[in-house]
């Protein structure tokens, strides 16, 4: 992976979760929701940003506002990024953490019994 790849990935992590800091007005987006990672296309025209929303109730709904606002962060983040071309931003939901919350409770089990 290439430095200015990795610089570009940080700094969009770091201003949206900026953005979704100061509220959006949006009310689908609520909850605790946290930018777990970021991954640009090699050529920077797209990046995923993949997110957890608690409580997980509020997963699918804030999903649909992130991506329905995702033309407005990504204005926000055009501003705080000097690109010639913004990469076009698509929000998804990040498995990792509950997969490893799982295997974490099954560790505490086997070690209880």
């Amino acid at each position: 992976m290439s430095h200015r790849k990795q610089q570009i990935e940080s700094t969009l992590h770091r201003t949206i979760s900026q953005a979704l800091s100061r509220r959006m007005a949006d009310p689908r987006i609520r909850g605790l929701i946290s930018i777990t990672r970021v991954d640009a296309s090699p050529d920077l025209r797209e990046a995923v940003v993949y997110v957890s929303v608690l409580p997980e109730s509020d997963q699918k709904r804030a999903l649909a506002g992130l991506q329905h606002a995702a033309g407005y962060i990504q204005g926000l983040v055009g501003r705080a990024l000097p690109l010639k071309r913004m990469p076009r931003l698509s929000f998804r939901s990040d498995e990792t953490l509950k997969k490893q919350a799982v295997v974490f409770q099954d560790i505490a089990g086997a070690l209880d019994r």
